[in-house]
């Protein structure tokens, strides 16, 4: 009888741990997250955020995330990163040389992404960017390749991928070489392909809807096989304060991938990068900036949105690197009331154009009239009350390009050739007391915030491979990697 008793005893106990564990499980499933939308601002640390929200006076919705991190971004060969390096250590959780996409520094390994791991868990995938899509941040998550440059070899893999969504720029990289071998919509497009693949046909063939206008894209009837190829531009998107309304904004190609990726049960992984951000950064142009900061707000704004509908959803807003060592302040100008402590971030405020836009504008007028090239200026940035200095200046720089043209070299041949816009982008600097250190990158820590289920696990101080890791563990999975087998090549 005591025996019964005592067996009746462990068994019930038995039970209770079993029913406790039952529903335990439930709580410790709510904190991991379905999908995962990591938003990357391509050069963007906190500083760019922090001046935006002071140009244009309100809060960013990426900056009221609940969770706050920092992380580094160190290359295996370089304090400072590149864009490769970096992309690879948040998609593979692996550190790697610069130029290297997640893969081992002889090639021969292929580092497993967050966005393959996310394929191999049934869930679906997009990747969205602003920057030709074979850039180096959307190919380490889609490609593997000793080299970043490696454009054909990249573009290739992505249509092996199977990816539910690619959008951004860079069509030339997916149509043939010879005019005559492509579609009708691409005729006007140069190829930068050394072959005559279409892969634009062989993507529709593999039942993607090709996208190559806005209109497309919001006439878009999405079921649950939808997949979309969408190449907007011949190479990297306009900045946002260029775009026609004729392209869509980085938002409303954030909102359609959402739709589209959430038709799966499973979840889904959407990276959506702000890739221009790091481009105005090298031109030291803060207005463009600024508004490519804000452009990337948006689309986190539309990931929020999800959020709120979805609250299985996990959201990520960091960045790849810093770029221009862009500070917000520097002082010892002449007549400085407070000594250089202060910032007049409303100069900003009023730039109609990017900088791309009236260099080249501006130099084109100076070759045949200097001072209406200094009128366009002075008109584009919407600033009327130059100095006498800053106007003589401006003019010098203008004569100078109409006696010198493209000889007259600026310290910034990449990413602001011309001097008459070098001139104009460092007054412009000047009066609103933004100062830069490099027209490159820096080794700056970035700033990443979080919301949604697991999105503690992203407080702290660490470097950016554990951005991967984390994202992976949450998911109950450890990235892998496998070897790197040639195909033959196609002719």
């Amino acid at each position: 009888m005591f025996i019964l008793v005592k067996s009746r005893r462990v068994i019930l106990s038995l039970l209770v741990i079993i029913a406790l564990i039952f529903l335990a499980t439930p709580l410790a499933w709510a904190d991991n997250p379905k999908s995962i939308v990591l938003f990357i601002g391509d050069g963007m640390a906190s500083n760019h955020r922090t001046i935006t929200e002071r140009v244009f006076g309100k809060k960013l919705y990426m900056n009221t995330l609940p969770i706050t991190g920092i992380y580094s971004t160190d290359a295996a060969n370089t304090i400072v990163t590149d864009s490769a390096a970096s992309a690879t250590a948040m998609a593979t959780g692996q550190k790697v040389n610069t130029e290297y996409v997640s893969t081992d520094r002889r090639g021969k390994i292929a580092y497993e992404t967050i966005a393959e791991a996310a394929r191999r868990l049934g869930k679906s995938v997009g990747i969205l960017t602003t920057t030709r899509l074979t850039h180096a941040t959307p190919a380490c998550f889609g490609a593997h390749a000793r080299n970043r440059y490696y454009i054909k070899k990249i573009a290739d893999q992505y249509l092996e991928q199977d990816f539910e969504v690619w959008m951004g720029g860079g069509r030339r990289d997916f149509i043939p070489k010879s005019k005559e071998n492509r579609q009708e919509e691409d005729k006007n497009i140069s190829s930068k392909r050394s072959d005559e693949r279409d892969l634009l046909k062989e993507f529709s063939q593999k039942g993607y809807t090709i996208i190559r206008t806005k209109a497309e894209l919001m006439a878009l009837n999405i079921g649950e096989d939808t997949k979309v190829f969408a190449a907007f531009t011949q190479s990297h998107m306009p900045y946002e304060l260029d775009r026609k309304e004729d392209l869509p904004s980085l938002a409303e190609m954030t909102a359609v991938a959402l739709k589209i990726l959430s038709q799966n049960p499973k979840g889904f992984f959407l990276m959506v990068e702000g890739g221009k951000i790091d481009h105005a950064s090298h031109a030291n142009a803060p207005a463009t900036v600024v508004h490519q900061v804000l452009a990337l707000d948006r689309a986190v704004k539309a990931g929020l949105d999800f959020l709120s509908r979805h609250p299985d959803t996990l959201i990520l807003v960091g960045g790849d690197h810093e770029t221009g060592g862009m500070s917000m302040g520097y002082g010892g100008f002449k007549g400085d009331k407070w000594g250089g402590y202060f910032m007049r971030p409303d100069q900003l405020l009023n730039v109609k154009h990017s900088q791309d836009w009236l260099a080249f504008k501006s130099y084109r007028m100076a070759r045949r009239d200097p001072a209406k090239a200094v009128e366009l200026i002075k008109e584009t940035l919407g600033i009327s009350d130059f100095t006498e200095e800053e106007l003589k200046k401006l003019l010098d720089a203008a004569e100078l390009t109409k006696r010198e043209g493209k000889k007259a070299r600026t310290p910034n041949m990449t990413y602001m050739p011309y001097w008459l816009g070098f001139t104009y982008l460092k007054i412009l600097s000047d009066r609103a007391r933004v100062g830069w250190t490099s027209y490159s990158h820096t080794g700056h820590p970035i700033l990443i915030t979080a919301a949604g289920p697991g999105s503690e696990k992203f407080s702290g101080f660490y470097h950016n491979t554990e951005i991967a890791k984390k994202m992976a563990a949450l998911w109950g999975i450890t990235l892998g990697s496998k070897p790197i087998v040639k195909k033959p090549r196609k002719k």
